[in-house]
């Protein structure tokens, strides 16, 4: 888990060679781990989630993690994670006391959260482009098979008009 090149790589194969589609992550295993990851563990993956998402190449894993993750704990578990994980920084670190004073985990899952969506609306908005850029070229292809072809011939020959 301390690896987040190799977790990257791991949840990038899996998901490139899924061919089951009942699970949310393209395997049943992974499923049930990050199910069952320790509070530590998951708050762990979520900062990984959250630096793979502000990469476009990485932003499909980080999306699809970040979904499965949604999917399968709850949102209590979700806020305990970060809770947890505060009270462990603050013991861990005495002199960070002061800045995680004051802090609850609404205000750390509110910070990933904050720092999560506006890569996701840029992702979002990307493939939102990419998609009507294709009903464009679609379109164009369709008109320049009503251009080049007769359909009245029968035969797809190239149409010639004779004045």
């Amino acid at each position: 888990m301390n690896q987040s090149g190799r977790l990257f790589l791991l949840f990038k194969e899996i998901q490139s060679s899924s061919e089951r589609t009942d699970c949310f992550t393209g395997n049943a295993l992974v499923d049930e781990a990050i199910r069952t990851l320790a509070t530590s563990d998951l708050a762990l993956l979520l900062s990984f989630v959250r630096s793979w998402n502000s990469n476009a190449k990485t932003s499909d894993v980080a999306q699809r993690v970040l979904h499965a993750t949604l999917k399968l704990r709850s949102a209590d578990d979700i806020l305990r994670v970060f809770e947890d994980e505060l009270a462990a920084k603050s013991f861990a670190n005495a002199e960070d006391v002061a800045s995680t004073t004051g802090k609850t985990g609404i205000t750390a899952i509110k910070e990933l959260v904050e720092a999560i969506i506006p890569y996701t609306e840029r992702h979002l908005n990307k493939v939102d482009q990419l998609l009507q850029e294709s009903y464009v070229i679609d379109y164009i292809l369709g008109e320049m098979d009503d251009g080049m072809f007769d359909a009245s011939d029968g035969d797809y020959g190239m149409a010639v008009d004779v004045y």
